[in-house]
């Protein structure tokens, strides 16, 4: 089971990987054709549909793996068409939304341009909304690969018809955007192949899953939703408004997540989450039969990420300047902020927290904290006036949200909280990785005259070369990580 488990999260990881790699070149390409003006004026038709998405989804995408698990296979292509009918609709409604107050989104956004490309995009929600939950549907039955491979086809397709007629042809946003709605086309057709596959020739008995209890459980989510959306735009919003465009530039760059963590964090939770259903729904023992698979994931998380986390808060000035170049040399500073707040994000207990009925607890949590986050950051201001308190007080109250998240989890297995971390494996990780680390630093930086670049690569191949020396003698098992995906079975 937990190897099945292992091999269904790499397949999404993998998509993850794929998709956020096409998103770069995508990005690259098109932010060197275009000029900013016609490159600002496309991110901002992304900007309003990702902005009214969260909207419009009504928490819907994951009630497929909350209620799967717990309906009969025959009913679950009833299943399956009932939500997706909701999203046909809803998707309907938002493509209408979208055509007909274009030309006020464009004077709101202050961008007589917005308003034609809205027209042309109007049609993209009522083919993607549809293909929302794909991933709660094949992970509930162990289909991941198709997920990996949908990922994959989508993003590329979306490459093709995208970047690539931008960079060989020479046509401009509104060319773009024509090829993003033949590439959505693309996509709802092979979303909708994929949703039925796994119950094909299962029979079609009609669900006992009633509308009501469907909303019931997706609206928490929405409200939950809607708050994260001001908790992700708060420190935005006040750094750009009183710090100036430098300055918000420079915490851009900086205050980022690993991509890395939501990749795999975001492969454990879509695998999780029906298997978290379906156990809470038999009533099994938490603490001997739920905990034990929790526990897991977060070993070998922990385990893949925390290595990374280390080095890039010892070398944050090296990463950025890497990628960035010199002038965003300040942004470690966020970089390292930020990074405090990884170490405890990378815990996957919302698929866990919401399969066990706690939806609401999960959604008022997210409100609670969407206003104290604000109301803090704004009196930091007043008090402060400083960037870094913004950045500072935004990961105070993320680890407050996640402290009162994990109360909960700690209760539900009737455990301690400190129980709930694996402290002698974070401890065998941590100390060595630090210590070696900051040697290297040393000997690099205040020993040898080397470029920012050079100090990068013969650090991180030092590091990485020594770190799997040392596990093999303290016996960190990182090849159970690998043979889950290289067995046939």
């Amino acid at each position: 089971m937990e190897t099945n488990n292992t091999k269904q999260a790499a397949w999404i990881a993998l998509g993850s990987l794929f998709s956020f790699g096409f998103g770069i070149v995508s990005s690259m390409i098109l932010s060197r054709y275009f000029d900013k003006a016609d490159y600002g004026t496309y991110k901002q038709v992304l900007y309003v549909y990702n902005t009214l998405l969260t909207v419009f989804t009504l928490g819907l995408p994951k009630a497929f793996s909350y209620f799967l698990p717990r309906v009969e296979i025959v009913q679950a292509r009833s299943l399956i068409k009932k939500i997706t009918n909701l999203f046909f609709f809803l998707g309907f409604l938002f493509s209408i939304l979208l055509f007909v107050s274009s030309s006020l989104i464009a004077s709101f956004l202050k961008n007589p341009d917005l308003g034609l490309v809205l027209k042309i995009f109007a049609v993209v929600p009522f083919l993607m909304l549809p293909t929302m939950g794909l991933e709660g549907i094949l992970a509930t039955y162990r289909k991941t690969k198709f997920m990996a491979i949908y990922t994959i086809v989508t993003r590329l397709v979306m490459l093709l018809f995208v970047a690539i007629p931008v960079m060989l042809l020479g046509v401009g946003y509104i060319g773009a955007m024509v090829g993003f709605v033949i590439a959505s086309i693309i996509s709802f057709i092979l979303a909708l192949y994929f949703k039925y596959l796994p119950v094909k020739g299962e029979g079609n008995k009609k669900c006992d899953v009633t509308y009501t209890e469907i909303f019931k459980f997706s609206l928490p989510l929405l409200y939950a939703s809607l708050w994260g959306t001001i908790i992700a735009s708060s420190d935005q919003f006040f750094i750009s408004r009183y710090f100036g465009n430098e300055v918000f530039a420079e915490f851009s760059n900086g205050f980022m997540e690993l991509p890395f963590i939501g990749m795999i964090t975001g492969a454990c939770a879509t695998v999780l989450s029906p298997i978290f259903a379906k156990l809470s729904y038999e009533k099994l023992n938490p603490q001997k039969q739920i905990f034990p698979i929790w526990i897991s994931v977060f070993k070998k998380t922990a385990m893949l990420i925390y290595p990374l986390i280390i080095y890039c808060w010892i070398f944050a000035d090296i990463v950025m300047v890497v990628l960035y170049g010199q002038q965003y040399e300040s942004s470690s500073i966020y970089f390292r902020i930020k990074l405090v707040a990884n170490f405890f994000t990378l815990i996957v207990y919302a698929p866990l927290i919401i399969n066990i009925g706690k939806v609401k607890f999960y959604s008022n949590v997210h409100m609670v904290g969407a206003v104290v986050l604000v109301c803090i950051e704004y009196l930091s201001i007043r008090i402060f006036d400083s960037s870094y308190a913004i950045a500072g007080i935004s990961v105070v109250c993320l680890l407050g949200r996640i402290y009162c998240m994990l109360r909960l989890v700690a209760k539900f297995f009737n455990l301690k909280m400190y129980q709930l971390f694996p402290v002698k494996l974070i401890a065998l990780i941590l100390l060595p990785s630090i210590l070696f680390l900051f040697i290297v630093r040393y000997l690099l930086i205040n020993t040898l005259n080397i470029n920012y670049l050079s100090v990068f690569i013969i650090s991180s191949v030092l590091y990485a070369v020594s770190y799997f020396i040392y596990t093999y003698y303290v016996n960190l098992d990182y090849l159970s990580l690998i043979k889950p995906l290289i067995r046939r079975r």
